[in-house]
């Protein structure tokens, strides 16, 4: 099975783990068509190709990327880009984009012109219904009526499709994590009760929340990532010395050792409105999944999120949850963690059985089936039973400030 993964954007950064798995399947051979995604991207599927010969990476010039526009659904390849794949034959095309996307109306158009009746598969993340400005509606409703099966990553993201209007096949598909990296491993020496954040160092992360309940419990913090609020937390580490410690992002490889130095992770982010897409268009930002979650849950660490978007989805009964944008419901949830220590070792525990549901083999093994089915027989197998109260892959249901019991009973 030759399966045509394309994407744009720096976020393929999620992905390499992916293409990983699927290259070591000897029944796949895997062509990644990808544009504008980051030096350690590059490098990294570059080094994945060389090792694998059923693996190989096209990076695509553009003419319009993220970086000139602020948005991802604006960036267009450059035109010929289509040569790269001249001797490349799909059984199965798996677009990393949303049908909105200017590049996936091209990818789409390739087809066509190329191997019009390939199936294809879009990843679909999408949380919030949003109403784009012409052309892009126009683009959306195209894409809709040539995929043959789309993969929301939760719930919410299914509804949103069919909300807008797409009524071909969906399978849940949520995103992953590295298993065999991600894993528990011994604390460092004794210090004191840590709590650690990695992602984008931005407003809508819930940074100042983060950082006044470090405050208010008088607890080390331990910061990944970058952003327009590096400096928030610069000044946090100067106010606070030896409290505070901040990295810039990091390898893969060098995140578990990060997250095995903190007693618990937090993810506090809220709800936005964004206008980078047109200035009078008002986008609602939540919370499309939280990847730091479960990669922190396959290490054994303790995690606590916020109610915004899909962060209870992900977190699952493995967890505490706070009402987003209330710091002292955050520094409650931290404070029951640092305090009880029965109750963390339960979570660490429940989250690492949690987070082997989104491990990369078993995501890989999933669409590897549904994409068989649908070179087989056009059909992309058993039907899955979404609703809102739909679980990622055999998880529980969300939990607040308490554990509960096997029969659900508070304890």
């Amino acid at each position: 099975m030759h399966v045509l993964v394309t994407a744009v954007g720096n976020r393929t950064e999620h992905w390499v783990d992916l293409f990983r798995k699927l290259g070591e399947r000897p029944d796949v051979e895997l062509t990644v068509f990808a544009a504008n995604v980051s030096a350690l991207t590059r490098k990294e599927i570059g080094r994945l190709s060389e090792r694998n010969p059923r693996v190989h990476f096209h990076l695509a010039p553009t003419v319009l990327s993220e970086g000139a526009t602020g948005h991802m659904a604006s960036a267009v390849f450059r035109p010929g880009s289509a040569r790269l794949l001249d001797s490349t034959r799909p059984d199965v095309i798996h677009i990393v984009g949303e049908a909105a996307y200017l590049s996936t109306y091209q990818v789409l158009r390739m087809r066509r012109r190329r191997w019009p009746h390939v199936p294809v598969t879009l990843y679909a993340a999408q949380n919030v219904v949003t109403r784009f400005p012409f052309p892009f509606p126009l683009l959306e409703q195209r894409a809709y009526r040539q995929v043959t099966c789309a993969f929301p990553i939760t719930p919410t993201a299914h509804d949103v499709l069919r909300t807008k209007g797409f009524r071909a096949h969906t399978r849940l598909v949520p995103l992953g994590v590295d298993t065999q990296l991600f894993q528990p491993r011994q604390r460092p020496t004794p210090r004191p009760f840590t709590v650690g954040f990695v992602g984008r160092l931005e407003p809508h992360k819930g940074i100042g929340d983060l950082l006044q309940a470090g405050r208010r419990l008088d607890c080390d913090l331990l910061f990944v990532g970058a952003g327009s609020m590096t400096a928030d937390v610069e000044r946090e580490l100067a106010a606070r010395p030896g409290r505070v410690e901040l990295h810039p992002w990091v390898s893969h490889d060098d995140l578990p050792g990060l997250l095995a130095r903190t007693d618990v992770l937090a993810l506090p982010s809220v709800e936005v409105i964004q206008r980078n897409v047109a200035p009078w268009i008002a986008v609602p930002l939540r919370e499309q999944f939280g990847r730091v979650l479960v990669e922190a849950m396959a290490c054994g660490v303790p995690v606590v999120g916020s109610d915004v978007g899909e962060i209870p989805y992900v977190i699952g009964a493995a967890g505490l949850v706070f009402p987003a944008g209330d710091a002292a419901a955050l520094t409650d949830r931290l404070a029951q963690i640092r305090d009880d220590s029965g109750l963390a070792r339960k979570l660490g525990r429940a989250g690492y059985e949690h987070a082997q549901q989104f491990s990369w083999v078993r995501i890989a093994d999933r669409m590897c089936e549904i994409w068989q089915s649908l070179i087989d027989t056009g059909h992309p197998g058993p039907e899955d039973r979404i609703s809102p109260e739909s679980e990622p892959m055999g998880a529980t249901a969300p939990a607040t400030g308490r554990m509960r019991d096997e029969e659900g009973q508070p304890q």
